[in-house]
């Protein structure tokens, strides 16, 4: 019995403990922060617009919608981030919570002019917010993004998020970089980094794109890397998880039938450095990929020489495309695929001498590119094209 009784009196007292927040603040008391936009004002302060998750929606529904949204931004400006974080309260009257903070938004002009760790010193340093928040580069000011209604979305920070995943992953035309990989780079022994370049288009209405990269060289933005590059790099880095490659045709028999399309099932990709001499480098790279064919406009697939033909035209388009990517690198001078780094893990003493001049050893580099293609399927028709006799 007194066993019993002792037992009651230990479950009661961790009930009383356990009631309540553990930083004594209740729910009501807190604002979810789901976003961020980085922006600089005309006399160079911080504008801080911050999307905070609105905790009851409206009731009233007008065609089968919601009138409230689902958040509510909040603009601050001050001299510093931390500074413009901190009066956010003053308007939302709620202290705001970092710890499901999903994107942070750096508009174009304050990337270009400020070092981005130094803008994001209070994500690395403070413990609420998580090494897996997005970061993205935007055309223009950021703030107009978050201003923007989401197409499926609860709020547009969430919708932004899976338009980065669902780009790198379906077409491979964009990187995913969230606080940890772009410090991982920054601090590497290039320091390039490369995050999703974020703007709109014009397609009957504004609607937002991820797609392309931007260029992160000593902290600062340079420039970017175009869709049909970045689609190319993953391949080099062996991150290519899905996408489609146009083939030209050899002599198309219509103007608007040039090209031939194939769907990339797997790809696996090696390269590797070779110093030739103290002077001169050589990389070997290696491309091995299973493909299926998703459109003939004027080539036929039906016997093995044929399949052996539009097999060697697939592994010349991709070799090409891969050359023209590493050209435009080299004379860019961006080592955008990490290789100083891996001098560095080879040989830590060249490195040392070869580092303050990288950019330029990068652009004389030679590129050895090899690459083999097994074709998979031709879809659910025969392997030619499907209303030509």
């Amino acid at each position: 019995m007194k066993r019993q009784i002792w037992i009651l009196c230990i479950s009661l007292s961790a009930l009383f403990v356990l009631t309540g927040c553990w930083d004594r603040a209740e729910l009501p008391e807190k604002g979810f922060v789901m976003g961020i936009a980085v922006d600089k004002t005309e006399n160079g302060k911080i504008l801080l617009t911050t999307q905070v998750f609105r905790p009851t929606q409206g009731i009233s529904m007008v065609g089968g919608k919601s009138i409230e949204s689902a958040y509510t931004n909040v603009t601050t400006v001050n001299a510093t981030l931390p500074r413009a974080i901190r009066d956010i309260p003053i308007n939302l009257g709620r202290k705001t919570q970092w710890s499901h903070t999903r994107l942070i938004i750096i508009g174009e002009e304050l990337a270009r002019e400020q070092e981005i760790f130094s803008l994001l010193e209070f994500f690395y340093r403070d413990h609420e917010p998580r090494l897996t928040v997005s970061i993205m580069i935007a055309q223009g000011r950021a703030d107009k993004y978050l201003n923007m209604k989401p197409l499926i979305e609860n709020t547009i920070s969430q919708q932004l998020v899976q338009s980065e995943k669902s780009s790198a992953s379906s077409s491979s035309k964009t990187v995913k970089t969230n606080l940890l990989k772009l410090g991982l780079q920054m601090k590497s022994e290039v320091g390039n980094a490369m995050v999703p370049y974020l703007y709109l288009s014009q397609n009957g209405k504004t609607v937002t794109n991820i797609a392309g990269a931007a260029m992160i060289r000593k902290g600062k933005f340079t420039g970017k890397i175009e869709p049909s590059d970045v689609e190319m790099l993953q391949m080099f880095l062996n991150k290519y998880e899905s996408g489609m490659i146009d083939i030209p045709c050899q002599n198309p028999s219509k103007p608007q039938q040039n090209v031939e399309n194939i769907e990339i099932l797997s790809l696996k990709s090696k390269w590797q450095p070779t110093v030739m001499n103290e002077d001169s480098l050589k990389v070997h790279v290696k491309v091995n990929t299973e493909i299926a064919i998703m459109e003939l406009n004027c080539s036929k697939v039906e016997k093995v020489d044929e399949e052996k033909e539009f097999a060697r035209r697939v592994e010349e388009t991709i070799k090409q495309r891969l050359e023209g990517t590493i050209e435009w690198l080299k004379k860019n001078k961006f080592d955008a695929i990490g290789l100083g780094n891996k001098i560095y893990q080879k040989n830590p003493y060249l490195w040392r001498e070869w580092k303050p001049t990288w950019d330029d050893r990068f652009a004389n580099t030679e590129f050895d590119i090899a690459v083999d293609v097994k074709i998979l399927n031709s879809g659910t028709s025969i392997a030619k094209p499907v209303f030509k006799k």
